[in-house]
Formats: structure tokens, sequence, C-alpha cells
């Protein structure tokens, strides 16, 4: 926050708030409804505005808890724009309180009339995100050890799920079989619905459905969970529904296994990220066209910076700077020729070590496509 100017931080994204205080109440449904909030200044304990009814989630961490309030229309069925007004003068004080009511303000997720009632006091609003991003980028020893547990966690859950692949079970009930195995062993929630079968494995991003698994398909699913104490276990694996794989599937999976692991394998403190983009294993032709966009993105208590792109991808620039110790990344690849009937998407969690990549998810690859 120094380093950015920011005297304080305003936050009302779950994510940010979670990082801040370690409590997450309802993340669900306040990711949407704006029910709980924090006001973080550079140096001090933060205060927060929490649910109410549930101030004694935070009581156990922080000395000074108060009520929310909420101001959103859909919450209120009120005058949105004068309650965001009571909101915003509520902040003031806090700020006052602080000595930081002329002090640069970041704020992260905000809707219009928050907002607005914010700048109609004057208070001079900066990003918050950029200085959250700086700060998680890094990893302390204790959030390296969560991320461990949550693969933990998943790979005990995705255990269950692959050994329940068999003809006729449906992409939903896979689903619930690795929800139930993360939720029984204290993971929180999974942020996508990423487990198809057969032809929905290409293109990626089909999401699961009723469709029923078919001897002969694939399975593939990205994990992304949100584990124990809401950090992410973020891998991807593709299994075969039977014991003899096609040549096709096999070629996709090699290219996908070796991608990945040939870029987890240059990993190290120091090493400028344009300087791995040029020493990653090529895509082949083939599977350019199809490609995942991002070779790397970071993971703590969500999806996180780096991004760097596979090149040529037009959506995302690469960024500059090099790894360094204590980052926690997911390398991930996508392997499908367009029109073909499957498509393989692999990734592993990999932690930057003083000593260089230390793989954290640890799930086998399936020896039957690997070949």
């Amino acid at each position: 926050m120094g380093a950015h100017g920011i005297g304080a931080l305003v936050l009302t994204d779950i994510v940010n708030i979670r990082y801040c205080t370690g409590v997450a109440v309802m993340p669900l449904w306040t990711a949407v409804n704006i029910a709980h909030y924090v006001v973080v200044p550079a140096t001090g304990d933060p205060v927060i505005f929490e649910y109410g009814g549930a101030e004694f989630r935070q009581r156990q961490f922080w000395p000074d808890v108060r009520p929310s309030m909420f101001w959103q229309a859909r919450v209120t069925d009120a005058d949105s724009p004068g309650k965001a007004a009571v909101w915003a003068r509520q902040i003031r004080d806090v700020l006052e309180e602080k000595g930081l009511a002329d002090a640069q303000i970041g704020i992260d997720t905000l809707d219009y009339n928050g907002y607005a009632a914010l700048q109609a006091l004057g208070l001079e609003l900066a990003d918050a995100d950029r200085a959250m991003s700086a700060a998680r980028i890094i990893k302390l020893p204790d959030e390296v050890e969560l991320m461990r547990r949550a693969c933990a966690v998943v790979e005990t859950a995705l255990a269950e799920m692959e050994r329940a692949i068999c003809p006729g079970i449906s992409e939903n009930e896979l689903l619930a079989i690795f929800w139930h195995g993360i939720l029984a062993r204290g993971g929180e929630h999974c942020f996508t619905r990423l487990l198809v079968s057969g032809p929905k494995t290409n293109p990626w991003l089909h999401e699961a459905d009723g469709r029923l698994v078919e001897p002969g398909d694939l399975v593939a699913i990205d994990t992304d969970t949100i584990g124990p104490e809401g950090y992410v276990a973020d891998f991807s694996r593709t299994f075969l529904c039977g014991e003899k794989a096609s040549p096709a599937q096999r070629e996709a999976y090699r290219v996908a296994h070796d991608f990945v692991r040939g870029c987890a394998e240059l990993i190290r403190p120091g090493l400028a990220f344009s300087d791995f983009v040029a020493r990653c294993p090529p895509m082949p032709a083939a599977y350019r066209e199809q490609a995942y966009g991002v070779i790397i993105h970071g993971i703590g208590v969500d999806d996180e910076s780096p991004n760097i792109p596979l090149p040529g991808d037009p959506y995302t620039e690469m960024p500059e700077g090099e790894f360094r110790e204590n980052m926690v990344l997911a390398v991930e690849c996508y392997a499908g020729k367009v029109g073909a009937r499957d498509g393989v998407k692999l990734e592993d969690e990999v932690w930057v070590s003083a000593a260089g990549p230390v793989v954290l998810s640890k799930y086998p690859f399936d020896s039957k496509l690997l070949g």
C-alpha cells in the first residue's frame, strides 16, 4: 500500500477480505450481495463491518468489528442512493478516526451507488487491486502449507471420482462425487463445473450436465477448488473410460503432458517471463488454434498474477518481470485439434522454491493414456 501511495483500502470483494482478515462469512452469497466490508489502514488493524449477527466470527481475531449495513436495492427494497450515502459517511468517519480522510483510498469491487457516494464526499479514490495483487503474489510459508493441504483434499476427492468413472454414469454424478469428497474433508466449494466427457472435451470450456459417459470416452476435469481456509487447489487431469486408448487420444495426451511437465521444469527464481516463454516446449501446429491461451497463472486465494500467455495469444499481453521465490503457479495445457472428437486438459500446481520448481499437485497421470 505504501509503494502505491494508498493510505487505506475499502474492500468489498470477498477474496480480498479473506486475504486481509482470514475470515469468510457466507462467501457465495456475499460474492454478489455486499453484506460485509472492511477498512484496512496501511498500518494498524482493520476495521471490519460484518453481516449482522455474524460479528462474532470476526471478533475471534480482530478488536474492532461493527455491524454492516445494506444499500443495494435487491437487498433493502429502499432508496439505494440514500442508503449508500449513509454507508459512505460511515466509511469516512472511520477514515477520520484513523487520520486518513485526506489519504488516497483504494477500492476494489463496488456497485455504482457505493462508488458515487464515496466520490460525492470528495474522497480521493484509487484502484485497490494493484496493491492487493502485489501483496498476494508472494506466499508466506503458512500459505504454501495451506495450498499443499488443499491439493491433498482435492487429490483424495479426485481419486473417488476417478474410481466412479464407468459407462452410464453422468457428468453431473461424477461432479457430485468430486464435490462431496471436497466438502467432506473441509474444502469449501468449486468455482467452476469444468468436468466433461467424450465429444464435450473438444473444444474446452463445456461444463458438466446430464451427458452419460460412454465406453472409450475421455473424462476431463479442472479442479478449481477453494480448499480449507480459502486457499485454491487448481490442477487438471484427463482420464480414459475403458482400457484401450485410441492413437489420437494418446497423441493429444502426450502433447499436453510433455508441455506441462516441460514448462514446469524450466521455472526458476530470477528467470524472466520472456526468457521462459522462449524456452518452452513447442506446441505442435495442429494443436495451436485451440490451445489454452495462458501457459501459467498465479494462484493463492484466487487466480492471481502473473498471467503468462502462449506466444501469439491476442487476448493477453506478456507481463514484464521474472519468477520470484515463493510464487505458486498453475502450469497448464489444452491439447485438442480442431474438429477432432477428443481433447485433453492437464495442469499442475507448482511452488517456486529457492532450489527450483516443486510440484504440489501429486495426482498421477493416466498410464493408459500416457502409454
